[in-house]
């Protein structure tokens, strides 16, 4: 390691989850010995999925070896829940084009869930999205209504293959209405503070790592944390050379060692 490398040493880790920690349903490997180093320092994990609850992922992290407190574990729905508990007074109405994972986290934050007339119009990924539904948020955001993504990520890769992603969604309210949307999720910067609140830690203090470039690293960067690129996941694209991580690791393992490593004593 070299001496700027040390000079990373993070207080908390943010993490993001797919293509870092699993790919599908399969551990990356040094998954159990990165947290046996990691559960030293207080973490985050991060995840733009909003189709899933925090339980589902503790659930699931504990089915390969590893136990993660739900607490420990920030969904974009969640992230998205919070935001609107700080934008929109309780009792507000809510139109959400989402999972049930992300109308619970809605629900949660106060807001009133309507199929028509909300005062907001939350999209997340709905597999079940009709065409009356797209209409219905199409005339809420064309009338006024609060816009709100959990993220603009417009392509979803399943065993099928890629199929559209939330960004999809947000796409076709967009074609009807000139209206933007606030992001929620990676690389939006709302998440990201967010993660270092709940650590309790600035976000310089912090170590952002991810397997994407213009989800992970931008996001990270954006808030002023450091960040490191695990080339495990997502592969890095051309044009995207202008974001450059402060770590570039092959994957779990490689920054197992560099946290061993930098949180010598």
């Amino acid at each position: 390691m070299t001496r700027m490398s040390r000079e990373l040493s993070p207080k908390g880790l943010i993490l993001d989850m797919d293509g870092v920690l699993y790919r599908g349903d399969c551990p990356m490997p040094g998954l159990v010995e990165f947290f046996e180093i990691a559960r030293s320092r207080p973490l985050v994990l991060l995840t733009n999925n909003s189709t899933v609850s925090a339980l589902d992922l503790e659930c699931k992290l504990a089915r390969m070896g590893v136990q993660v407190p739900v607490a420990a574990i920030l969904t974009v729905s969640e992230a998205t829940g919070r935001y609107l508990a700080e934008k929109f007074p309780p009792g507000s109405q809510a139109q959400v084009l989402g999972s049930a994972a992300l109308q619970t986290a809605v629900a949660a934050a106060g807001m009133t869930l309507v199929p028509t007339c909300g005062d907001v119009v939350v999209v997340g990924l709905d597999a079940a999205l009709t065409y009356q539904r797209l209409a219905e948020a199409v005339r809420s955001v064309f009338a006024g209504a609060g816009f709100v993504a959990t993220s603009f990520d417009s392509v979803l890769l399943t065993e099928q293959g890629i199929a559209p992603g939330s960004g999809a969604i947000v796409a076709a309210i967009r074609a009807c209405v000139e209206a933007v949307p606030v992001c929620v999720g990676k690389p939006s910067p709302s998440m990201f503070q967010m993660a270092a609140r709940q650590l309790g830690l600035l976000a310089e203090e912090t170590l952002v790592v991810g397997d994407s470039l213009v989800s992970d690293i931008a996001g990270g960067k954006a808030v002023g944390a450091r960040t490191a690129l695990l080339l495990s996941g997502v592969p890095t694209h051309s044009g995207q050379d202008q974001l450059q991580p402060d770590l570039v690791l092959a994957g779990l393992r490689e920054l197992s060692a560099f946290l061993a490593w930098s949180w010598e004593t």
